[in-house]
Order: structure tokens, then sequence, then C-alpha cells
């Protein structure tokens, strides 16, 4: 990673000349800092971290006016590590409120996985306890590109899902159940289940997040259950802005939906079965669109932006609470809203 270079040393000048999207570098506590390849993944938006760009950051991610970073900003802003600012234009900078350490001195070393090599093995030849492995993979990292899960390049290729695959797989698949069920119910009673469908889908979206996805500490003991885990939500949440990582493979998500569609089968007769199963694909896909776009879409729309806010808070701050994707509804309904407003 970029925290493993040569320490090198640069005057403030020198990082002033590095302020636009093709090399954008940072102070923060007389440390140097290249985010060239993060600023399009920045979680606030590339806008907010350009307005910053050459310059010195570090009471800016104090500001409680443009945001507090919580401890995983300076996890992920350690990675991008590339030398000091030279000894004579150090600061002195003041320590953070009630704490006698800078944040940066918080950030303890990696002890987990090298990013640098494939991590299925990793994990596969892994010893670690189950509190480490909760602890740990729940600290954001960040790549410039995609991680690699295998060394070999097909079983590689099935982890990496695009955003445009999931409407070109499923939509098919949903207009077919549609076309299907006109053969046992007129279009007005389809729309009814379609529609009841998309409502439903909010609920199974915010269950299978709280109580699949985040099983963590119920999970037992031992490699292989720490290995599905991290296969199944895991690496989300290590890796959170893996581009080919943040909707769900078409065979994960396939063998989910064949779950769904045993338990329909035993409630709707045909063609209700058909449109309720079609609206909850019509769900699904909003759900992983709008998903990825939370990741690395940008607005100015005010309800959207509040929307992106809460779920990287789920990433960043709190992975215990904000389960919801699409909507805190269901989060409201269960009591498990974020304890303290951002």
């Amino acid at each position: 990673m970029l925290c493993d270079a040569k320490q090198r040393e640069y005057s403030r000048a020198e990082v002033a000349r590095h302020d636009n999207a093709e090399s954008l570098w940072v102070v923060r506590g007389n440390q140097v800092f290249d985010l060239t390849l993060f600023h399009t993944d920045h979680p606030g938006g590339s806008d907010m971290l350009m307005q910053f760009a050459g310059q010195d950051i570090t009471e800016a991610m104090r500001d409680g006016d443009i945001h507090v970073h919580a401890q995983q900003a300076y996890r992920v802003l350690k990675d991008f590590y590339i030398g000091e600012v030279m000894a004579d234009e150090r600061l002195t900078y003041p320590l953070p409120e009630g704490s006698s350490k800078d944040e940066m001195e918080c950030v303890e070393d990696d002890k987990f996985l090298d990013l640098r090599k494939p991590l299925f093995m990793q994990m596969w030849r892994s010893r670690f306890t189950k509190e480490f492995y909760i602890r740990e993979v729940h600290k954001a990292h960040h790549l410039p590109g995609p991680a690699v899960f295998f060394a070999n390049p097909i079983l590689e290729s099935l982890t990496r899902t695009p955003w445009w695959v999931i409407p070109i797989y499923w939509v098919p698949i949903m207009t077919t159940l549609l076309v299907l069920g006109t053969r046992y119910e007129p279009v007005n009673v389809l729309f009814v289940g379609f529609v009841f469908g998309m409502i439903s889908w909010t609920l199974f979206e915010y269950s299978i997040h709280r109580f699949v996805f985040h099983y963590d500490e119920n999970i037992p003991e031992g490699t292989l259950s720490q290995l599905a885990h991290f296969l199944l939500h895991g690496v989300h949440h290590y890796l959170p802005m893996d581009p080919l990582r943040l909707v769900m493979p078409p065979v994960m998500s396939t063998f989910l939906a064949l779950q769904i569609l045993a338990l329909l089968l035993c409630i709707f007769t045909p063609g209700m079965l058909h449109a309720v199963a079609a609206g909850l694909i019509a769900g699904y896909v909003l759900y992983d669109e709008c998903h990825y776009w939370l990741h690395h879409g940008s607005t100015s729309n005010k309800q959207l932006t509040q929307l992106k806010t809460y779920h990287l808070r789920h990433h960043y701050k709190d992975f215990k609470a904000g389960f919801g994707i699409t909507s805190d509804f269901w989060d409201k309904i269960f009591g498990t809203q974020f304890a303290t407003p951002e």
C-alpha cells in the first residue's frame, strides 16, 4: 500500500502545486498524502475534497461545520501517505478535544490482510479469533482499483460485478414473469401484486442486511464461518468503495431469490405469484443500483444527500445501526437508527 512508500520530505509550496484532479496532494498534521487516486471515491464527493487540494486539512477534518471525520477516515488516509513536511516548515497542532493523542497516532498497524495479495487464500489460511476478525473487517480500507480475490482469472471474474449487470440479468426475468402472469390474472390484479412486491422488498432489504449480512458476532468461531461472512458481506465493509463488489453477483442473488421463491410458492397462487415475484425483483434492482450510487454518486438533491450520508455512516461510524439502504423507514420501526444525529 501507499503507506509503505519510502519516506520523503516536501515543502508546503511543493504540496500546494498539486492542487488539481490530475495530482491532488494534501497536508495533514505535517504528513503529506497523495489523494489523486482517491478523490473520486471520497464519501463526501470529489468536489468537497477538491476544495482543499494542495492545502493543510488538519483542522478541516475536525471542523463540525464541514464534517467531523471518524477514526475510519484516518485509517483510509494512512493508505495514501507519501512523506513528511520539511522540518523547518512543520507546525505544532493542538490535540483533538478530549484526547491525549493525535488522530493518526490512534490508527493501529494492519495485522489483518495484505491487500497486495489475493484475499481468498489469506482468509482460507487464517487463524483469526472471531473477535479480532469482526473488529478488523469493519475497518474501512481503500484501493485505487478492485481488490483481487483469486489468483486464477476465471475464479476472479466470478467475484466481479459491474453495476449494469444487475438490470441486464434481472429485468428480462421480471418481464417474463409479468407476461406469464397474464395467463392467470388480469393486468389490474397483476399491478396490485407488483406494487405489493416492490413495497415488500424494502422489508426484505432491511431484514437480509440486518439478520443475514450482519450476523457478525453470532457467527461461530472458526475460519470457514469467517470466510463465508467475508465473501457474503464482510469484504464490502473492509473495502466499501470497491466498484466491482457493490452489487451482488447474479450467482449469489439467484440463490437468495430461489429461497424467497420457495416461500412465495407457499403463499400465493399463480398469477399473483408471478406479479409479487416480479415486484420483488424490481425492488431488488432499484436497491442494488441505489446502493452503488450511494457509494459513488453525487447530487445536490437534499434528500438523496441525506440518504447517502445515512448509509456511509453505517460504513464509517457504526455498522451496528442504519440497516436501511433505500430508506430509513424500517430502522425507525425497529429502533435501529443511529444513537445520535449526524
